[in-house]
């Protein structure tokens, strides 16, 4: 009896701190499945995610672990995403910071809606850019175009 009052405890002291975070492990699991451009397979993998409790496994680690992480330390740890091209950082809901693995250059990618990304370097100078699925493509004035696999 006294262990099952003690876990009750502990779980209500950390629910209590109010942390709910930014949930970047469910953001994560959601930009995985809408990442096809094929409508029929983001449905198809949102089923699976749903089925085999995916969704329901990442909320519960986010809320119970990472949200806290983040409500302590004012950082989450998922925040920093390594790929094979670029470091990419969230900075909130709407703005990443792309940092080039193989050059070092750093930039901030800003989600205007849905489709519309704005990309500016580090000295502040707007590049033109596209985002399809999870590859960033950028034109500098130049004319030079880079990609990176967000």
């Amino acid at each position: 009896m006294k262990k099952m009052i003690y876990g009750a405890v502990a779980a209500l002291t950390l629910l209590a701190t109010g942390c709910t975070g930014s949930f970047q492990l469910v953001q994560a699991v959601h930009r995985w499945h809408t990442d096809f451009e094929n409508r029929w397979t983001d449905e198809v993998c949102y089923l699976v995610a749903c089925i085999i409790p995916i969704y329901a496994a990442a909320f519960t680690v986010d809320t119970i672990f990472f949200n806290s992480v983040e409500f302590w330390i004012d950082k989450n740890p998922i925040n920093n995403i390594q790929t094979a091209n670029a470091t990419v950082t969230r900075l909130n809901a709407d703005t990443l910071l792309v940092k080039s693995n193989a050059t070092g250059e750093t930039f901030t990618l800003t989600r205007q809606d849905a489709n519309t990304y704005t990309l500016t370097d580090a000295q502040g100078n707007a590049l033109a850019c596209s985002v399809q699925g999870s590859l960033l493509t950028m034109t500098d004035a130049q004319g030079n175009t880079r990609t990176a696999l967000l």
